[in-house]
C-alpha cells in the first residue's frame, strides 16, 4: 500500500549532511532550544510539524512546544481503533496547554474499506495494519512538511537505543528532529510532576506506553515501557519510525 514516491539518493544524501550539521550545532542544546530552533531559528526547517500520539509521555513534549508556540501544527493519527480514554486525553490536554492547532489525521476510508473492509486486519496482518492507518495515513498529512517531531526516547525500548537529535526519514525524505532522545524515564516523571501535567488515565492502570486498544496491554514490573505493545508477538515498531537494521515484522508470528 505505497502512498509516496520515495526520495533520490541525492536527496538523501544532502539530509544526512544537514542532519550531522544540525546535531553538532545543537549537540548541548535543552529541548525547548532545540524546539525553538526548528520551529523559529533554523534556516534548514522551513514547514515543520509535531506528531503526538497523546500518549502516556506525550504531555512533556507537547508542554515544551506550547513554550515556544502554541499555535505550532501539531497532527494527531486516528486509527480508529484508540482507546476512548486517548481521544478525550487529547482534548483535554489540547485545552490544558492552549495548543491551538492540533489537526486530526484520519485513515482514508475508501482505502479502510478496500484494505480492512471488516476492521480485523490487526489481528492476521498487524504490519499491513499499521501501514493502512499509520504510515499511509502520517505520509500523506507529512507532504507539505519538510520535517517532522516525535518523543522518541533511546530509554524507551532496545530499538531506539540508537536515537539521535536529528534524524533523516529515508522513507520520506524529511527530517526527523527528537527533542527528548536523551531523556530518561526519571526526567520525564519529574518534569510531569514538576509541572503538574495531565496524565493520560491509562496510566496508572499500567498502560506506559498507549497505542491501539486491540495491540496494547499493561506492563509488568520490569518491563521496558513498550512492552506491552503488540504483546506475544516478534513486532517492535509500527512503522512510522522505521529503521532498517530492526527487524520489525510480525506476520505469520503465532
Amino acid at each position: 500500500m505505497p502512498s509516496i514516491n520515495r526520495p533520490s539518493p541525492i536527496e538523501l544524501t544532502r539530509l544526512e549532511a544537514v542532519a550531522r550539521r544540525l546535531n553538532d550545532a545543537w549537540s548541548d542544546f535543552t529541548a525547548v532550544e532545540v524546539l525553538r530552533n526548528t520551529f523559529t531559528e533554523s534556516g534548514f526547517i522551513k514547514n515543520p510539524v509535531l506528531v503526538s500520539s497523546f500518549g502516556a509521555d506525550s504531555a512533556v513534549l507537547l508542554h515544551l512546544l506550547s513554550l515556544v508556540d502554541p499555535s505550532a501544527e501539531v497532527v494527531f493519527l486516528d486509527t480508529g481503533f484508540h482507546f476512548d480514554e486517548t481521544l478525550t486525553y487529547r482534548r483535554e490536554l489540547t485545552r490544558a496547554l492552549g495548543l491551538t492547532k492540533v489537526r486530526v489525521a484520519r485513515v482514508d476510508p475508501l482505502a479502510a474499506k478496500r484494505h480492512d473492509a471488516l476492521g480485523r486486519l490487526h489481528r492476521d496482518q498487524p504490519d499491513a495494519c499499521c501501514e493502512l492507518r499509520k504510515v499511509n495515513t502520517l505520509d500523506r498529512h507529512l507532504r507539505m512538511n519538510d520535517a517532522w517531531i516525535s518523543g522518541q526516547r533511546q530509554a524507551q525500548a532496545s530499538t531506539r537505543l540508537e536515537l539521535q537529535c536529528v534524524e533523516v526519514d529515508r522513507l520520506r525524505g524529511k527530517l526527523k528532529i527528537n527533542p527528548l532522545a536523551q531523556w530518561s524515564d526519571h526526567e520525564i516523571a519529574a518534569y510531569k510532576q514538576v509541572n503538574d501535567l495531565l496524565e493520560h488515565p491509562l496510566e496508572s492502570e499500567g498502560f506506559l506506553s498507549v497505542g491501539c486498544a486491540p495491540c496494547t496491554s499493561p506492563v509488568i514490573a520490569g518491563e521496558d515501557s513498550r512492552a506491552g505493545r503488540w504483546r506475544g508477538s516478534a513486532k517492535l515498531e509500527c512503522g512510522l519510525h522505521n529503521r532498517a537494521h530492526i527487524i520489525t515484522s510480525s506476520e505469520n508470528v503465532a
